[in-house]
């Protein structure tokens, strides 16, 4: 077996490949003997001792030969890139078949592209980190989230058999209404068609409806008809509405009063798996925030580094990678709008665009930076000679262990998690990358 490979381009080479027509006559035995075994052959059963030149008659010299050729390709592919220490992105492709005896083709098989790094400009990139802080504010808000998240409501004045007080039947902060209302001009005038709401189920105080609205149900019970004026703000997003005075007439038609959780020790171990106080659960909400605001400011961050880098770099994607790369990013949207409950087909139908239009306009651009993120950052590694030492891949390694509060699927982790697992080679790269992001920090 003979191989010279020449490149094309950064991203593919072209390999002229000679071996024995010996190689391919062997193949097409191959083929003939797996037809016999394995084929149909009008007239014969799968097995029995079919003729050659009747299965040739059936199957066509051209078809056989283009398996044997595929067979033997798919021997001696494995064994090119090994000695020519190519990585191919995808399979080859047989662009020209000279010859079949002896055996003389070319292929071309898409890599990772070359990469020209312009090192004295890359050594004086520096990019100051964004400051962010977490307030006592910020706690309050997320609280209040989880909160609204645990808050069930029950109708005034039934009974509760968890504890909830429904005994006060009028309106109040935090119940929820059920209200159909009508706006008029004035008092006694004509009905405004585009501000009526029927059956409406309104939590006073969230602020759903225009200001002042949900002030005036208040201290209203069911069967009320609240009758008042509303002067819609300025700033309104319709301009029919803006500083408009509009009569409202509300029907009230069911109270509910809401039951807020109590952060008892047991109900914080049920959210976070920590038996803890409120100021215990207060300091894990703050961390949490902490590392989302971190993650977040890091990645905008992350991105004016690889502008800069990406400045002082040249490289083409090849389309397989690029294409690869595009379907991982849109199975990830497609993911991620089930987690939403809702489907891609829908979600396109609402964008009005076909599969292929997204994947071109929204997901193409997207995918082309971050597969060059992705390739840069390997440039560099390999430039720099970062690497990660056991330590730094154990406390990485802990903290993913330390997502998980079950014993067993702990036990697994540890057990699978060691050098060698996938998952564990996907940490160690993370890590490794992180610190070559990190060395360029102002």
């Amino acid at each position: 077996m003979q191989s010279v490979v020449t490149r094309k381009n950064s991203y593919t080479l072209s390999i002229n490949i000679k071996e024995s027509g010996v190689e391919l006559e062997r193949a097409r035995k191959h083929i003939i003997e797996d037809i016999r075994t394995n084929g149909k052959v009008k007239g014969f059963k799968q097995g029995s001792a079919i003729p050659e030149v009747i299965i040739v008659r059936e199957y066509g010299e051209e078809v056989i030969r283009e398996r044997a050729l595929d067979r033997v390709m798919s021997h001696i592919y494995p064994k090119i890139l090994k000695k020519e220490n190519i990585t191919p992105v995808s399979a080859g492709n047989i662009i020209e078949v000279k010859s079949t005896d002896p055996i003389e083709l070319t292929l071309e098989v898409e890599v990772f592209p070359e990469i020209e790094v312009d090192e004295t400009k890359l050594e004086k990139i520096r990019v100051k980190r964004t400051p962010f802080t977490v307030t006592a504010k910020d706690v309050d808000t997320e609280i209040a989230a989880i909160t609204a998240r645990f808050t069930h409501f029950h109708e005034a004045g039934s009974h509760s058999e968890d504890g909830a007080d429904t005994s006060h039947t009028q309106i109040q902060i935090w119940d929820r209404v059920t209200v159909t209302a009508q706006g008029y001009d004035k008092k006694w005038g004509e009905a405004i068609k585009e501000t009526y709401v029927p059956s409406y189920p309104l939590v006073i105080g969230s602020a759903s409806f225009i200001p002042g609205f949900e002030e005036k149900l208040i201290g209203s019970k069911v069967g009320d008809e609240a009758w008042f004026e509303i002067t819609f703000p300025a700033e309104y997003h319709s301009e029919e509405f803006k500083s408009r005075k509009v009569y409202f007439i509300a029907n009230i038609e069911k109270v509910e009063k809401s039951h807020t959780p109590e952060f008892t020790p047991e109900f914080i171990k049920d959210l976070r798996g920590v038996e803890t106080d409120m100021a215990g659960f207060r300091d894990i909400i703050k961390q949490e925030i902490t590392n989302k605001k971190e993650a977040e400011i890091r990645s905008v961050d992350e991105n004016t580094l690889m502008e800069k880098m990406l400045a002082v770099a040249t490289f083409e994607v090849g389309p397989t990678l690029l294409l690869q790369e595009i379907d991982q990013i849109y199975r990830e949207h497609t993911s991620n709008l089930e987690q939403q409950g809702l489907n891609i087909k829908g979600y396109l139908e609402h964008m009005k665009k076909s599969e292929t239009e997204y994947k071109e306009t929204v997901v193409s651009p997207e995918a082309l930076r971050r597969v060059k993120a992705e390739l840069l950052l390997r440039k560099i590694k390999e430039i720099k000679g970062t690497d990660a030492t056991e330590d730094e891949v154990k406390t990485e390694v802990d903290k993913v262990i330390a997502q998980y509060s079950s014993w067993d699927v702990v036990e697994r982790l540890k057990a699978k998690l060691v050098p060698g697992d996938a998952y564990y080679e996907d940490i160690k790269n993370r890590v490794i990358y992180r610190k070559v992001v990190d060395g360029f920090w102002a």
